[in-house]
């Protein structure tokens, strides 16, 4: 717990959690100084709070994303912070370390540029309700950004008609979801399917549909849709 609180203290030196400061770097020297496991816990909470991670015994899975790993997280300042146990919560569109089985600790989400996961870079979007949500993107450096969101529902259990008994607990259920970002900043969802895709790139639809064609891809799968966008933007 020591070399957590250590890390926390440092981290949120830079980050503020919930209703905190947004000076991120006014309490360093403070939260430092004096070593003792007592004063770090104290600079730890007075900056942020630790939350419960969303996890229920009356609801099974989770709402995160994925598995828990190291993350870097990038400042508004440019700062880069490598975070341990890393996750999204897909529940409440939070950037949270999992420090502990059933408590995270929450990343201001107005204090972020971008948090690199293993597979994926996460920045903040506006979605078609001019929410600001993180989206994932899957190809960063095209014209048109295609874009992943996360999001995750609790899905109830079945109920017996006769006795109104459940009979199967309620769930966590994450599902994903696509966009498509043309100025950085809003997006437009759609669907994995052809007539969607080539509405969204219709100024290089016949050019789209042979490098579709010649190279055997599907605009149902993931990967070759990567491909399609990344195509789309070099030519």
């Amino acid at each position: 717990m020591k070399n957590y609180l250590f890390i926390f203290t440092l981290l949120l030196s830079t980050f503020s959690i919930a209703q905190g400061s947004n000076n991120f770097s006014s309490n360093l020297s403070a939260a430092t100084n004096d070593n003792t496991q007592q004063n770090m816990f104290n600079a730890v909470n007075y900056q942020g709070a630790y939350l419960a991670n969303g996890k229920s015994s009356a609801v099974i899975g989770t709402p995160f994303a994925f598995e828990d790993a190291t993350i870097e997280i990038t400042s508004k300042e440019g700062k880069v912070y490598k975070v341990p146990n890393g996750n999204y919560n897909a529940k409440s569109n939070q950037i949270v370390s999992n420090f502990a089985k059933d408590s995270s600790f929450v990343f201001d989400a107005k204090a972020i540029e971008s948090v690199k996961f293993d597979k994926y870079v996460a920045k903040i979007y506006r979605d078609e309700d001019s929410k600001a949500k993180f989206f994932f993107e899957l190809t960063p450096h095209t014209t048109v950004k295609l874009l992943k969101r996360y999001e995750a529902i609790i899905k109830d259990g079945q109920i017996n008609v006769m006795t109104k008994q459940k009979t199967s607990p309620d769930k966590y259920v994450v599902n994903d979801s696509y966009a498509i970002s043309k100025d950085g900043v809003t997006t437009e969802e759609f669907k994995l399917k052809k007539k969607s895709i080539l509405k969204l790139l219709e100024d290089k639809k016949k050019l789209i549909e042979k490098f579709v064609d010649d190279n055997d891809l599907s605009y149902k799968e993931e990967a070759d849709v990567v491909k399609i966008f990344n195509y789309y933007s070099i030519n």
